[in-house]
């Protein structure tokens, strides 16, 4: 209950912008279907005492679904996709509150109009969402604007699906690079995130400056073309598929296999092959798949901060002699 009245307490404005949202809502449903000429007709003036009397109990009723949802008390900035779910069920409950609860007060003698019910749940849903999502909407658009004032890094994303997507935002959100295409062929012509979608890399980076590679079902031998032409070009390099991968928390097969070092054994389909290295075993396992086990595994660890410890870069020169690759974080 503490916590209850605390959510309350921290997010009173949007409390007072639900109670104006939930009113409003229905009040505007009755005035579009019944205000004609400048006039709510006269005739049907007891559905505005009808709603009126309602009101109190609907608005107190509400804030308690909404709260019961948990649409008090979140970090709104970062709202997504489970929120709009719960908003979604939130506003499922309030309208069959609103139509037995109608139905009670006027004691089952009358109801007020199908189309009240339905305007209303629907201009509710979308004010009550656009009350929590505004702000991050506003917080959006005012970083695009900002990125839009400062020269960013024109880039090329070449990849497919969710893992481009992901590539996008990560480009937009954590650095200077702004995403001009998304090299996919068998998307082309279409658009990944507001950013087109081209079928040829080549000429893509042709207008870039960065080119960034996420994409997990990549052939080693493509990604490595795609390399060198980046290096001929002097153009920024990155592969970013196993970094993206491992955003959800589980592990993937790209990024195992990415630090794997030495000979690797994949069991595929009940047959064992050896290959050199990670990216040989990547390149050749096909079709989707799922890590089973893992044996024979040595793992070498370091405490929180040790690798990038400030001063200590034997591990960044190590892996540029090993693999030719400077580091970079964006």
């Amino acid at each position: 209950m503490k916590k209850f009245w605390k959510n309350l307490g921290d997010d009173l404005w949007i409390v007072l912008l639900d109670v104006v949202a939930v009113n409003a809502a229905y009040v505007l449903a009755l005035l579009i279907r019944f205000y004609v000429n400048f006039e709510f007709r006269p005739s049907v003036n007891y559905y505005l005492t009808d709603w009126l009397r309602f009101t109190p109990f609907y608005t107190v009723l509400c804030i308690l679904v909404f709260a019961l949802f948990r649409l008090y008390g979140g970090m709104w900035r970062y709202a997504g996709i489970n929120d709009m779910n719960r908003i979604i069920a939130a506003n499922a409950v309030t309208v069959v509150i609103q139509v037995l609860g109608t139905l009670i007060v006027l004691g089952f003698r009358r109801r007020m109009p199908f189309t009240y019910y339905i305007i209303g749940a629907v201009l509710q849903f979308l004010m009550i969402a656009l009350i929590r999502f505004g702000y991050r909407m506003l917080l959006v658009e005012k970083n695009r604007i900002s990125r839009r004032r400062t020269e960013a890094v024109p880039a090329v994303v070449v990849g497919s699906g969710e893992m481009a997507r992901r590539a996008i935002r990560y480009l937009e959100e954590n650095s200077a690079c702004r995403v001009k295409a998304v090299v996919d062929p068998a998307g082309a012509g279409k658009n990944l995130d507001g950013v087109p979608v081209v079928e040829d890399w080549k000429k893509a980076m042709k207008s870039a400056r960065m080119v960034v590679v996420a994409d997990p079902r990549m052939p080693e031998e493509t990604r490595k073309e795609i390399r060198k032409a980046a290096e001929a070009e002097k153009l920024e390099w990155q592969d970013v598929t196993g970094f993206l991968s491992n955003l959800g928390g589980r592990v993937s097969l790209t990024a195992l296999l990415e630090l794997a070092e030495g000979p690797v054994t994949v069991s595929q389909d009940g047959k064992e092959t050896v290959y050199s290295g990670g990216e040989e075993a990547l390149s050749a396992v096909t079709g989707r798949r799922e890590i089973v086990a893992v044996r024979n595994l040595t793992v070498d660890l370091a405490a929180p901060g040790q690798v990038a410890a400030a001063g200590d870069e034997s591990w960044a020169r190590q892996h540029q002699q090993e693999t030719g690759e400077e580091i970079s974080f964006f």
